[in-house]
């Protein structure tokens, strides 16, 4: 042994050997190392890609949202090319982003396909250098179904509040069993002891609170049997029909503002008249108004007694001329006076007015037969009725919207008064009343016209003579404190068909005097409201008043604030006892999950910019990834 270690030619044997094992090793390291580096560099560019490919997604939705707003988007779109740099440690990575969408459209959809391909380039910009490509890419599609409007909610309250302002004063009870999507942006009251029931998902950027206290203890899960989320961030509420002033077309002109567009629809066709509201020349010493002379005594009720005062009384009247009727098919309408509507509509069609929208009658779908829905669906989601593919109705007025009681017809040939929706209504479609006022007054509503009425008196004979005006010749108008006008009798130009009997009078020196003529009372439930679709407004609007004196002072003043603190005042006829308006039975229209009127309001969230949508605007159908394709 020590012969070999003293041998030189040994000792470089032994050497050798050793190095070539370490050269070897080290080879055999340096590989193992570049096997691990490659491999985290590949791990890296796939997780990085992932995430990349998720932020795309985003950047198609946010086109997708701008792309909606055409009147035909385009087929194909192809986004800009988009570069990433990431530098970690001494790495250096250039990921590039390609993007391309497609629109589609069917019979119950229509949206886009998100194409997105996901690809990196390693130390440099150079994209076209193939060994500094990285073999790893990563490939999605993202199918979105179109942008969806405010028709998704079945209530859609901005303040879940009645015009006085008062929480608590207007909620939901037992009467209410809401079967699609409710949202608030404030709280949301329901009756103690006295639950509604919602059927879908109720989201509030507030609370729930109990009335009466405004409590928060209630049954939840027996209410809210499709979920609940509070405190969600608010939705944008426009106070303009913007699409629609945007891509609409336009019946008549901003300087209508003082006519009133009266509408019959029939499948996509419509006609009509415009009402131009004038004043009456008057007395010559005074234009634009009529004198009356206030008597302490009239017939019927007494001989024509000594002169105590004088009414002014404006006097209006409505001039009506027809227009050109048209068509109006898988597009909408702007209005630029009061409309006035009903028909029976066929197609994709949305009327918009800058101003109130009082609907005079049925809004009912073509292809639907009247009470049954559209989505041909029960409550329970079984198909069991005809589905209706074609017919999708949008209302929104910039102002509110108003069952009409009545009105006098405006055609030459008919002069006949009209009040059809003192029954049950149907109501097809999405109405919208997006008003924004500046008092609780003036904020949009939907609602029902005439709610506190009490009647008037018509023509009279007495003594082989014929008396009109009777009520103005009687008290003071306007009222005033010293003089109210009574409490059993409609203020002049309130009821829509004055004069309009009544059933009894309880006038000072009269009380429970029958009335002359003997008609039944006007003061009643109207029916039912059966609606089928959705509903969305700046404050909750009644449908239903109690008879209660809400608002009742004995000065029957319904234009004019008392008080800078004090809303104007109404009054009712026989407190607790006659109740107005209607029942509600509220079905919602699936349809509209899917797809919505034209140029109907969008969901956006509040604060954002206006082209940025919350993920609620687009619903996912699909999201696949899959191998990438060799010619994208």
């Amino acid at each position: 042994m020590s012969n070999r270690i003293n041998n030189e030619k040994g000792n470089i044997g032994i050497a050798l050997v050793i190095v070539i094992v370490a050269i070897m090793s080290g080879i055999s390291l340096a590989s193992v190392a570049f096997r691990d580096s490659h491999s985290f560099r590949q791990q890296l560019d796939g997780i990085q890609e992932f995430h990349f490919l998720r932020s795309e997604v985003g950047r198609g939705r946010l086109v997708a949202s701008h792309l909606e707003t055409f009147e035909v988007p385009p087929q194909v779109s192809v986004l800009p090319l988009r570069l990433m740099r990431v530098n970690f440690d001494d790495h250096r990575t250039v990921y590039r982003a390609q993007t391309k969408m497609e629109y589609f459209e069917g019979e119950f959809d229509k949206g886009f396909l998100i194409r997105s391909l996901l690809s990196a380039v390693r130390g440099t910009e150079d994209t076209n250098v193939d060994n500094l490509q990285s073999v790893v890419r990563r490939y999605g599609e993202n199918r979105i179904r179109s942008l969806q409007t405010l028709a998704i909610f079945h209530y859609f309250s901005d303040k879940d509040l009645a015009v006085d302002d008062v929480p608590g004063n207007i909620r939901f009870y037992s009467g209410d069993e809401v079967w699609g999507r409710v949202h608030s942006n404030t709280d949301i009251y329901i009756l103690s002891n006295n639950w509604p029931k919602f059927h879908d998902l109720v989201s509030t950027a507030g609370k729930i609170r109990v009335h009466p206290g405004g409590g928060t203890n209630y049954p939840r899960d027996q209410i809210f049997l499709g979920g609940l989320i509070e405190d969600y961030r608010k939705i944008a509420f426009e106070s303009n029909a913007d699409l629609v002033r945007r891509y609409g077309r336009q019946l008549g002109t901003p300087s209508d503002d003082e006519r009133i567009a009266f509408v019959t629809v029939e499948g996509s066709s419509y006609e009509g008249m415009i009402g131009e509201i004038v004043k009456d020349e008057g007395p010559p010493w005074i234009e634009g108004y009529n004198q009356f002379t206030v008597y302490d005594s009239y017939p019927p009720y007494g001989p024509v007694g000594d002169s105590i005062a004088v009414n002014l009384i404006t006097v209006r009247d409505t001039l009506w001329n027809p227009f050109p009727g048209g068509g109006l098919a898988n597009q909408s309408m702007f209005v630029n006076m009061e409309l006035w509507i009903s028909g029976n509509f066929g197609g994709r069609q949305t009327w918009a007015s800058s101003h109130d929208i009082y609907l005079k009658g049925d809004m009912l779908y073509q292809r639907t037969q009247p009470g049954q829905p559209p989505d041909g669906t029960d409550d329970n989601g079984n198909v069991i009725y005809p589905v209706n593919s074609s017919d999708y109705l949008g209302i929104i007025s910039e102002k509110n919207i108003y069952i009409q009681y009545g009105y006098k017809d405006p055609y030459p040939d008919a002069q006949s008064r009209h009040k059809p929706n003192t029954s049950d209504i149907y109501l097809y479609g999405a109405y919208c009343a997006v008003g924004q006022g500046e008092d609780t007054w003036d904020d949009g509503v939907f609602t029902y016209e005439y709610q506190f009425p009490k009647g008037s008196t018509p023509p009279q004979y007495w003594l082989g003579e014929r008396f009109t005006n009777i009520d103005l010749y009687r008290f003071h108008y306007p009222t005033t404190s010293l003089d109210p006008w009574p409490l059993g009798l409609d203020y002049p130009w309130y009821n829509p068909l004055w004069p309009e009997p009544g059933q009894i009078y309880g006038f000072s020196g009269f009380p429970e005097t029958p009335n002359p003529h003997g008609a039944p009372t006007i003061v009643k439930l109207r029916g039912n409201i059966n609606l089928f679709g959705s509903i969305a407004q700046r404050r909750r609007g009644y449908v239903r008043r109690s008879g209660n004196a809400d608002f009742d002072t004995g000065l029957w003043d319904i234009y004019n604030e008392i008080s800078p603190t004090t809303p104007p005042q109404y009054g009712a006829p026989n407190p607790g006892i006659n109740a107005t308006g209607y029942d509600k039975v509220y079905k919602y229209d699936r349809r509209f999950d899917r797809i919505s009127p034209p140029h109907f309001p969008l969901v956006k969230f509040e604060g954002y910019d206006t082209d940025d949508l919350m993920d609620l605007g687009h619903l996912t159908e699909t999201w696949l990834f899959k191998k990438p394709p060799s010619n994208f």
